[in-house]
């Protein structure tokens, strides 16, 4: 979907007036959990999606879900959070607030790499992609 169809469906949205604030609040935490959740099940986070609504609720699961899963739900929204208050600061999405973000959502899973540019260089398994070297990530962020 192209922009042009995006601002449409906005400029259509935006008709109808402001949402009720209890409406707008429901549905930002309904998108927040089902974000953390498709996200992660991407990285093969195994937490199904009231797995991870509960451990966003603040309560453990078990039946031999990680710690490690855990961090990735949490983590996530926190970065969500984060985020979402930088947009509504309006501030720039900078270098500085991208590694940010990058500290939030690895912090407690790997601690020497949170919020670093990599150190060596990755794949990403299923995909013709080759992200680009790990010497010129830095340079090819500014």
């Amino acid at each position: 979907m192209g922009f042009d169809r995006v601002d449409e469906l906005k400029k259509k949205l935006d008709e109808h007036g402001p949402l009720d604030p209890a409406l707008a609040e429901k549905l930002r935490e309904v998108y927040r959990v089902e974000w953390t959740y498709h996200s992660n099940a991407l990285e093969g986070n195994t937490l199904t999606l009231l797995e991870t609504k509960i451990v966003l609720e603040g309560l453990t699961v078990g039946h031999g879900k990680s710690l490690k899963e855990h961090f990735e739900a949490v983590n996530h929204a926190e970065a969500i959070d984060y985020l979402e208050a930088v947009v509504s600061k309006n501030e720039p999405l900078t270098e500085q607030v991208l590694k940010h973000i990058h500290y939030l959502v690895i912090k407690n899973i790997d601690n020497q790499n949170a919020g670093q540019y990599r150190k060596r260089n990755v794949r990403i398994s299923g995909s013709q992609h080759v992200p680009p070297d790990f010497l010129t990530v830095q340079d090819e962020m500014v």
